[in-house]
């Protein structure tokens, strides 16, 4: 190779390189930081950028960002900069939304290392969740770590997190809400109500299948596993006519199918949380919880969380029950809606409740009100009779 062909080998190298980190910067920072960071970036010499890996390239970003936000701080601040150990799963999605939460504590003087660890829920790969006899199960792995010592915080997806904590471990942090919707994803069909009848819809979850059969019970429903990008592979490669997912890791991932349109949150009820990220740390460790609840947390979004896990605590319903609760405020009232269906769509129990909630203690309550209103109309019933599997 020619000298003037080894030098357009390395800059074309280096500009895919410099692309891949752009495209991390643009999920895991806020606007304000991107430009300083791909800058610092692009400084970098085009032989280190054009000899990394797609991993080392987000190392270096990672490494990069922290260390620009550190020298933001001098003196006693800069002595005060803490670092911390995320555990954090390994897929696309739970890396991205744990970049984002270290992107926000970055802000704040603490820089975050990445522990990946596999769960239950990324080993079972064979078999619906609802099928692992277990809830939490992209949460224990995670929470060990915490005990243990290897790591200080994690992040999870909130809606993976059971409906009550273990008492050694505390939500120290709600991050602002994403899109809590649902959506359908299909390569050939425009709509949820354009596919034909006897149409293969994949979904994994038990809420979403027991909301769309009462929607459309003339359709196929199938499980499907993996990760946002598998499905959407397994969906193009015609294994199914669409498939149903939520919003929020569609637009943090920057995927879609062909045609992708959101259910209204009125229509196909969310999962408790869906949208949101739980920082979790061990309920002994006060100090730091409230760090990271300082740079992390929105109000509004925890009150939200909070009544949606109070409404499903009381109905006494893991992650993976047929239940669907969504609450958001209008002005200063929080509405919820709540559904409990049975599997086949069959039997479907609705309710709605708002009021007045500036802080999470109203809004538990107004979630265990809805939650006994849901009760009150059999919700227990369906809900022992789905569990028993009969």
């Amino acid at each position: 190779m020619s000298a003037p062909e080894r030098e357009s080998h390395l800059v074309a190298a280096a500009a895919r390189t410099l692309a891949r980190m752009r495209t991390y910067i643009k999920a895991a920072l806020p606007p304000a930081r991107r430009a300083e960071v791909l800058h610092a970036l692009a400084r970098l010499p085009v032989e280190r950028l054009a000899s990394m890996n797609p991993v080392q390239a987000e190392h270096e970003t990672e490494a990069m960002a922290n260390t620009l936000a550190e020298n933001r701080y001098d003196g006693d601040a800069k002595r005060d900069m803490v670092k911390l150990v995320c555990a954090s799963r390994a897929s696309a999605l739970a890396m991205t939304q744990t970049r984002i939460i270290a992107a926000k504590l970055a802000r704040h003087g603490i820089a975050t290392e990445i522990l990946t660890i596999a769960t239950t829920g990324d080993r079972v790969q064979d078999r619906p969740l609802a099928a692992a006899g277990t809830q939490g199960v992209f949460v224990k792995e995670l929470e060990n770590a915490l005990r243990e010592g290897r790591a200080q915080y994690a992040v999870h997806s909130c809606k993976d997190l059971p409906s009550a904590l273990p008492a050694d471990m505390h939500i120290a942090a709600i991050s602002e809400r994403e899109d809590p919707r649902d959506a359908f994803c299909s390569e050939r069909y425009v709509s949820f109500e354009a596919l034909p009848a006897g149409a293969r819809v994949g979904t994994s979850s038990p809420r979403r299948r027991a909301q769309l059969c009462a929607l459309r019970p003339d359709l196929q429903y199938a499980d499907i596993r993996g990760n946002v990008d598998t499905r959407l592979r397994k969906l193009r490669e015609g294994q199914y006519d669409a498939i149903v997912l939520a919003a929020a890791g569609l637009r943090r991932l920057e995927m879609r199918a062909t045609h992708t349109v959101s259910f209204d949150v009125t229509q196909l009820v969310p999962a408790v949380a869906q949208g949101a990220l739980a920082v979790e740390t061990a309920a002994h460790a006060e100090e730091l919880s409230l760090r990271l609840r300082e740079a992390v947390n929105d109000s509004r979004s925890e009150c939200a969380v909070a009544c949606e896990r109070a409404a499903l605590a009381r109905l006494h319903g893991g992650c993976q029950a047929p239940i669907g609760i969504h609450a958001r405020y209008d002005g200063e009232r929080l509405i919820v809606d709540g559904v409990v269906a049975s599997l086949d769509g069959a039997t479907v129990l609705r309710s709605r409740r708002d009021a007045v909630a500036s802080g999470t203690a109203e809004a538990e309550a107004l979630g265990k009100e809805l939650a006994q209103s849901l009760r009150d109309a059999g919700a227990d019933k369906i809900l022992a009779k789905e569990h028993s599997g009969s």
